[in-house]
């Protein structure tokens, strides 16, 4: 994998749009561990379903998330996933 120099500014707002997101769950979801483990025990039968890194890469704007956790991470926050894919692609096209 290849180090980025800078962070993509793209990147870091939809982050900060996925934190916002878990944060408007309420402040039992108030740290990404809590979050992991309530939804895990909550929507997803106890499975992993995201690692503490991968979520904090995505709320950091390291990465962007894929189609599947895209979906997934819809559900965990309780919204449609098409709302939050528009959420997502309005800030990616604010941005260009």
């Amino acid at each position: 994998m290849v180090e980025r120099k800078q962070d993509d500014l793209r990147l870091v707002k939809i982050g900060q749009l996925l934190l916002e997101k878990r944060k408007l769950l309420g402040k039992n979801y108030s740290s990404r561990e809590k979050f992991i483990y309530s939804r895990s025990k909550e929507l997803f039968g106890g499975k992993d379903w995201i690692s503490i890194r991968h979520l904090t890469n995505l709320e950091l704007g390291k990465n962007l998330p894929s189609i599947n956790m895209l979906i997934t991470l819809s559900y965990a926050y309780e919204i449609d996933p098409i709302e939050l894919f528009s959420e997502i692609l309005a800030v990616y096209e604010m941005e260009e």
